[in-house]
């Protein structure tokens, strides 16, 4: 299969949702493990104090404990180990490190792509081979595309990330949407990782200049993996490398650029369905820039627009909510389009009338009643809920 920006985008979802899922499936577990050993301990301990003979209704200074006896329960006590949480530590601590490592191979992936296809780019770089090396590849593609991937892993491993980041802006021509995705944020999961990987989780000073520090953290500190943490370096990786991917699908595959707007209306409405609504309304924040170059990108970029209403909708951003439905004309639009503008501004009063006219084109039924995000508004409210379900037995 030739490689797309497409194809590149959806193995950095497959990879993340991977470890997602498996974070998800066994930190659990981890934490269970944990308390499990915890709990061992502490009965271990308590079967210890019985067996000296410790009575603990007693003051110290009345207990009658042979010195011989005192000292073994202390040697003993000493060499248990510290409660921890080292099962659900080595978890998070990996898939955080996972994370980080497929956020560079997506960008690894992408620049390859670009010196790969755009390879007039390189024509003044000077690459050094020997003869030796020419004769392991069966042709001059082979060559080149290797030199191509040599160039890019010494870049990836040269720059800093933030130059890493100029030069998709100022080579590549690629925008890093900086008003969207939180850039400064990203940077101190990769410091993070940087000291969980070669310094032992310790905070050192590199960390605290390059992270610009924002959780107050002190040199000589331990940092965890909690569950909190790495579900917002998730989201911010996985938009990150979303938004980064489209701008390079639109650049680099404009004939295919309507296949990346189908792909951010399969993304938003998924993301709804999860309840993830201040992720739809940042990715739709991309969305409303683009404009439509085609009816198909039209009836796709109308889908997105009423996606991010119901975002707004659900995060009481009622103000903007209204502007952008006064802005959204659905006079000669489908009925459908017509049943969520209702919808959406609380206007019930066409909602029957238009549920029986999109269940006559098939743009509605039982099932998609129950599914689709927009419908949450209605399935909410009695009567109209019944009264909904009523017609589309009918």
């Amino acid at each position: 299969m030739d490689k797309t920006v497409k194809n590149i985008l959806s193995e950095y979802k497959l990879n993340l949702f991977a470890i997602n899922s498996y974070f998800e499936r066994f930190g659990d577990l981890a934490q269970k493990e944990d308390l499990t050993a915890a709990k061992d301990k502490g009965e271990f301990i308590s079967k210890s104090i019985k067996e000296l003979g410790f009575d603990l209704s007693l003051p110290p200074e009345e207990q009658a404990i042979p010195p011989e006896q005192l000292y073994e329960f202390i040697d003993i006590i000493y060499k248990i180990p510290k409660l921890s949480q080292q099962n659900y530590e080595i978890l998070s601590r990996g898939s955080f490190l996972m994370l980080n490592n497929y956020f560079e191979y997506l960008l690894t992936d992408l620049l390859t792509y670009f010196y790969d296809k755009f390879k007039e780019t390189l024509n003044e770089k000077d690459f050094k081979v020997s003869l030796k090396e020419l004769n392991e590849y069966e042709t001059i593609e082979d060559a080149i595309k290797s030199l191509i991937l040599k160039e890019v892993e010494a870049m990836v491993i040269e720059l800093t990330f933030p130059k890493l980041l100029e030069h998709f802006k100022d080579k590549l021509k690629v925008s890093l949407e900086s008003d969207i995705i939180d850039w400064p944020k990203i940077e101190e999961f990769r410091e993070r990782r940087h000291i969980i990987v070669h310094n032992s989780s310790i905070v050192n000073k590199k960390y605290l200049v390059r992270s610009k520090n924002p959780y107050n953290l002190k040199l000589g500190d331990k940092v965890e993996i909690s569950t909190d943490y790495f579900n917002a370096a998730f989201e911010e990786f996985y938009l990150a490398g979303l938004l980064l991917s489209y701008d390079c699908w639109g650049n680099w595959d404009k004939v295919k650029i309507d296949d990346a707007i189908a792909d951010i209306v399969e993304e938003t409405f998924e993301k709804l369905k999860g309840n993830k609504f201040d992720f739809v309304k940042r990715l739709t924040d991309y969305t409303i820039k683009i404009n439509p170059r085609s009816e198909r990108q039209e009836d796709l970029l109308l889908r997105l627009k009423f996606n991010r209403c119901i975002a707004l909708k659900k995060l009481d951003k009622n103000k903007e909510l209204k502007t952008m439905l006064e802005a959204i004309k659905v006079g000669t639009a489908l009925p459908i389009f017509k049943l969520a503008h209702c919808i959406l501004s609380d206007d019930e009063d066409e909602i029957i009338a238009l549920v029986k006219k999109s269940k006559i084109l098939n743009d509605i039924d039982h099932e998609k009643y129950n599914e689709w995000p927009i419908y949450s508004f209605l399935r909410e409210k009695e009567p109209i809920n019944s009264d909904v379900l009523a017609m589309l037995k009918e």
